[in-house]
């Protein structure tokens, strides 16, 4: 079992494990406390927005939670992805300053690189490469609708 909840007796905390892969050796995650303690370090954990939580229950928040695990877990391991930092606070301070022209050309959205990308991947692996490099913008506008396009068109389905 990839995830599990147990009560370690002491009232009212619980314990929560995920697992990034199905071998012992594979990384786990353990969170230990009370339900809205361990929501919350889950939350954290995993980089989750709170929109996209709002209203689900820690048990679907798990849920959630060992699916980006897993999907982590294998993609380290299959294809020697390692997650890299493409957070706009990074980008921003790391940055020069740039004339205003730069600065409207600049701003267009990271996304529609990346959608010009998946457009012209050749491969599955390709793809794949895409979504570990890029996996932040995957929940802007059309990036995933455009993967999934071009998944089928490669895998003719």
């Amino acid at each position: 079992m990839t995830t599990t909840a147990e009560q370690d007796g002491a009232p009212g905390t619980i314990g929560y494990t995920i697992k990034y892969g199905k071998g012992y050796e594979d990384t786990w995650f353990n969170a230990r406390g009370t339900v809205p303690q361990v929501r919350q370090m889950v939350i954290d954990t995993f980089g989750m927005k709170p929109e996209d939580v709002e209203g689900l229950t820690l048990s679907e928040i798990v849920t959630n939670a060992t699916a980006l695990a897993h999907a982590k877990g294998n993609l380290g391991k299959g294809l020697g992805g390692q997650v890299i930092n493409t957070g706009h606070a990074s980008r921003e301070s790391a940055a020069p300053a740039r004339s205003a022209p730069a600065q409207a050309q600049a701003e267009e959205p990271p996304s529609k690189g990346l959608i010009e990308a998946l457009g012209k991947a050749e491969t599955v692996d390709e793809l794949k490469r895409l979504w570990a490099e890029n996996q932040p913008l995957f929940s802007e506008p059309g990036v995933m609708d455009a993967y999934k396009a071009r998944g089928a068109k490669l895998t003719g389905k």
